[in-house]
């Protein structure tokens, strides 16, 4: 299981700041496996991508872990957009990943990033549906939900957070965090997030408290730290 989100900060503004958060705990079946890098930098494309679900597909000598797949193919690509490597990444996947697999293992990524005068895109392309079962459909399909759907319905100068992998830690703490310690950031003696840097560690304070609480109390161990954390700007 995982632990992934993408946060957009200050979407219409021309500081506007992306951040990137996700834990490195692999789990097969109940035990922990391994650990693996779950997000990844875009530098050529002002942005970064995540994973979530699936954490290996078919190779040559049995099985590849996703991240090293994932690292092939961002470094083989060339396409010059989100939208075109968005794309690109469903077709690769749907050739890649074997058809029974896609329609017993949920998988899914998050692309991203600032495309035209830094305008922040959110790609999503994932082989499940928009349930809360995240059922498998048996095929990679992208699209992009930030422009085209959420953007709109957002106050200026705010924000909003994409996630996925274990839902229940996100519903019942994510924005709980923010509640509560946001608050404590108004103080004279604190500061509210404003950098990049700043809205780093924040995300990776909550992260690291959700990781901590399930090393701790979860009988499966599903999410733990490390953390990996990164931010983007146009």
């Amino acid at each position: 299981m995982t632990l992934l989100t993408t946060e957009i900060h200050r979407h219409d503004q021309a500081d506007a700041i992306i951040v990137f958060a996700a834990d490195r705990r692999i789990t097969r079946g109940t035990v922990r496996d391994s650990e693996q890098p779950k997000i990844f930098q875009l530098p050529r494309l002002c942005g970064g991508i995540g994973y979530f679900g699936l954490a290996e597909v078919p190779s040559s000598t049995g099985t590849e872990p996703m991240a090293a797949w994932l690292w092939r193919f961002l470094s083989d690509t060339t396409a010059g957009t989100l939208k075109a490597l968005a794309d690109e990444l469903a077709q690769a996947l749907n050739v890649a990943v074997p058809e029974d697999w896609q329609l017993s293992e949920v998988s899914g990524f998050h692309l991203c990033g600032f495309a035209a005068a830094g305008r922040p895109e959110f790609w999503y392309v994932r082989n499940c549906d928009d349930t809360e079962a995240q059922t498998p459909i048996g095929l990679y399909e992208s699209r992009e939900d930030f422009q085209g759907r959420d953007a709109p319905k957002i106050p200026p100068g705010e924000g909003l957070v994409y996630r996925n992998g274990d839902i229940r830690a996100h519903v019942a703490a994510w924005k709980r965090l923010d509640q509560a310690f946001g608050t404590l950031l108004t103080a004279p003696d604190f500061g509210a997030p404003v950098s990049p840097a700043e809205y780093e560690r924040w995300v990776e304070f909550k992260m690291d408290v959700i990781a901590q609480f399930y090393e701790r109390f979860c009988r499966v161990s599903i999410i733990g730290r490390p953390v990996d954390v990164f931010s983007v700007t146009w």
